[in-house]
C-alpha cells in the first residue's frame, strides 16, 4: 500500500508498505528509488515480514524540494517514517548511498528502534578515495558523473548501468528499460545533490556508534562500491558480519537475488 509521509518542512515522503510481522525498513541507493527492491518485496512477505521501501525526497515519488539532499536531512525523514508508522524492533536495509544513509541514520538516532542492520554494496565508510582513505572510487569518477548529468542525464544512466551490473549482457531489454525509468523518475537536481553528498562524506566516525548485528552483503566485484568499503565497514562495526557475493557486481539485488534473498532471511530469523 503506497502512502505519503510528512517529514522535514512538510516534505512528502512516499513508502510502499506491504506484508505483515516484523519490519524490514529499505533505504534505496543513487539515484533510483524503492522500487530496485521488488524481487525482495515479492518474497519476503512469503516468510512472515512487513516489507516498508521509502523514497528518499528527490527520487520516485516523494516529493521533489530544492533543499535537503545531504545525509543529515535523509536520515531525519527515514525518522519521520518510523515514527508516523509506529515502528520498532526494525530491520534497516541500506543499499548503496542508502546503506550510508542507514548508517548516519544510526550514528544520528540511536533511540530509533532499529534492531538488526543489514549494508548491501554499501557507498560508506567513504564512497571516494582521500589521502588516508585509499579504498574508494576517484573522485573525479564522480565529477564526470555530475557533469553529465547536467548535460544528458538519460545517457549517464544508461552509462552507469553498464558498470552497475556484472553480467549486463544478461539483462533483458525490457529490465533495462524498466531500470532505466527508475532513474529518469528521480529529479536531476536531487540526482546531482546527492553525487557531490556521496563523493564528500565521509562516515567513518559514524561506525564505532553502531551497537547492534549487522549484516555486509557485498560483491566481491563490485565496480561502483569496490569491495575494499565492505572490508573497512566490517573492520569498523565490532557488531558486523561480512557475506562476499562471489563475482557478484554492485547490481546483485538483482542479479543475485535468491542468495540475497536466503541471507536476510537467514539475518533476521
Amino acid at each position: 500500500m503506497g502512502q505519503k509521509i510528512e517529514a522535514k518542512n512538510g516534505v512528502r515522503i512516499n513508502i510502499e508498505d506491504i506484508g505483515a510481522g516484523k519490519p524490514i525498513v529499505f533505504i534505496h541507493g543513487w539515484p533510483v528509488n524503492h522500487k530496485m527492491f521488488e524481487y525482495q518485496f515479492t518474497e519476503l512477505p512469503k516468510h512472515g515480514y512487513r516489507c516498508i521501501g521509502i523514497d528518499l525526497r528527490g527520487f520516485g515519488d516523494s516529493d521533489k524540494p530544492w533543499d535537503g539532499y545531504n545525509y543529515d536531512t535523509m536520515a531525519d525523514d527515514v525518522k519521520a517514517v518510523l515514527e508516523r508508522l509506529n515502528l520498532q524492533n526494525v530491520v534497516l536495509v541500506g543499499f548503496s548511498m542508502g546503506g550510508a544513509i542507514a548508517i548516519h541514520f544510526i550514528a544520528r538516532h540511536p533511540t530509533s528502534g532499529i534492531s538488526k542492520l543489514v549494508l548491501l554494496g554499501a557507498a560508506a565508510p567513504c564512497f571516494t578515495k582521500r589521502e588516508d582513505f585509499p579504498y574508494g572510487i576517484a573522485k573525479a569518477a564522480v565529477d564526470d558523473l555530475i557533469q553529465q548529468t547536467y548535460t544528458d542525464r538519460p545517457s549517464m544512466l544508461k552509462n552507469f548501468s553498464e558498470i552497475f551490473f556484472a553480467n549486463p549482457e544478461k539483462l533483458s531489454s525490457e529490465f533495462k528499460i524498466w531500470n532505466l525509468s527508475l532513474g529518469l523518475s528521480a529529479s536531476a537536481h536531487a540526482t546531482i545533490q546527492c553525487a557531490i553528498e556521496l563523493r564528500d562524506v565521509d562516515l567513518r566516525p559514524d561506525l564505532a556508534k553502531i551497537k547492534i548485528p549487522t549484516l555486509i552483503v557485498h560483491g566481491t566485484n563490485d565496480n561502483v562500491c569496490l569491495f575494499d568499503l565492505a572490508r573497512s565497514m566490517h573492520d569498523g562495526i565490532k557488531v558486523s558480519q561480512l557475506v562476499p557475493i562471489e563475482k557478484a557486481g554492485h547490481g546483485f539485488y538483482y542479479e543475485e537475488k535468491e542468495k540475497l534473498n536466503s541471507e536476510l532471511v537467514n539475518f533476521i530469523a
